[in-house]
């Protein structure tokens, strides 16, 4: 999978630098770009128009990494709340086993031990 991606994205790398390459006189004429607001009135000074569309992409990118971190900082605040709720009920089985071997009135304390370590390897699987 992992040689796929590498091909995958060589590829696609690959066009669009033929794109890029094949219009070298779009990409390398100047351009100003411009913003007309009701109180005021901004224009950048010229740069070549593949200056202006990297700083467009980086910038969607930059914005995108941001809404994508909050997720997963919510996420991994899920993951951790769930693992310690996990934890918890590993603990109840263990005790609730213990319990039942217990009132069946059987020193199998060694049975006990094998059952909770399964009960957790299942859990952690």
């Amino acid at each position: 999978m992992r040689k796929f991606k590498i091909g995958f994205w060589a590829i696609i790398f690959g066009l669009v630098g033929i794109v890029i390459f094949q219009n070298q006189d779009f990409f390398m004429a100047k351009q100003s770009l411009g913003i007309d607001l009701i109180f005021t009135k901004y224009e950048t000074p010229e740069l070549h128009r593949a200056i202006l569309f990297a700083g467009i992409f980086l910038t969607g990118f930059v914005i995108s990494y941001i809404f994508t971190l909050i997720d997963r900082l919510k996420f991994r605040k899920v993951v951790k709340s769930l693992g310690a709720e996990i934890d918890s009920q590993n603990e109840n089985i263990t005790l609730l086993v213990n319990e039942l071997e217990s009132l069946k009135g059987g020193n199998k304390a060694e049975s006990v031990e094998l059952r909770a370590e399964s009960v957790e390897q299942r859990a952690q699987s």
